[in-house]
């Protein structure tokens, strides 16, 4: 089969906004995953005891624990996830603006199978 040739013109920012929160979503798990391994292993080596001895010998009462590093993990990830999910209409808002200006992106599509 012969390959041809599409061009892209214009993203719907609805889909736009439904890929980037489902994407969005899925980078936030994989972060507090990433934050639990993290944790875990920092814990293991010691180095969790070692934060909160210091907050101790400077005069602080709150202790590193895992509660307060897994809840600051998850308010950072929900704010990236909700800027992703604002960002990828806006986005795809402009991209149709360019396409219009200049000419959308050309895809070459392909049949054969490999």
């Amino acid at each position: 089969m012969a390959a041809r040739e599409v061009e892209l013109r214009k993203i719907s920012p609805a889909s736009a906004f439904k890929v980037g929160l489902i994407l969005g979503l899925i980078g936030l798990v994989i972060w507090l995953i990433a934050v639990t391994i993290l944790y875990v292993g920092m814990d293991a080596a010691g180095v969790v005891d070692q934060v909160n001895s210091l907050i101790g010998g400077v005069g602080g009462e709150q202790a590193v624990g895992f509660g307060l590093a897994f809840m600051s993990a998850l308010l950072m990830g929900a704010i990236g996830t909700i800027l992703v999910a604002v960002l990828a209409p806006l986005t795809a808002v402009i991209y149709n603006l360019v396409a219009d200006i200049m000419g959308g992106l050309r895809v070459t599509l392909d049949d054969k199978k490999k």
